[in-house]
């Protein structure tokens, strides 16, 4: 579980979006507006071929971990009410499967 100090971050975002889905704090609020476009435009670059130069970590976080954050991420953001953010992390998901998807090794049929 070496892979848990790469995700810190995830983990922190996750939490500041809990506090806003739970106690509407502006601060978190403000976070949540500025991490949530940043992550659609990272995302984006991922996909578009440019980042496929970056080395990726032996002890790179597994995938599953992230679909579990993304989708707390999405639920705690329509709980809260927040559903433009909610949409941003719907999209994050999708960029994330469809990237994954791409990097995946493919079964030759033969």
């Amino acid at each position: 579980m070496t892979w848990i100090k790469n995700a810190i971050i995830d983990l922190a975002i996750t939490a500041v979006i809990a506090v806003f889905a739970f106690t509407g704090a502006t601060w978190s609020w403000w976070i949540i507006a500025i991490y949530t476009p940043l992550m659609v435009l990272l995302k984006l670059f991922a996909l578009s071929g440019a980042a496929a130069a970056v080395k990726q970590k032996s002890d790179q976080v597994p995938v599953w971990f992230y679909h579990v954050l993304y989708a707390a991420n999405l639920v705690l953001l329509l709980v809260g009410l927040f559903y433009w953010a909610a949409a941003g992390w719907a999209v994050i998901w999708l960029l994330s499967v469809i990237a994954e998807s791409r990097n995946r090794p493919r079964k030759r049929t033969s």
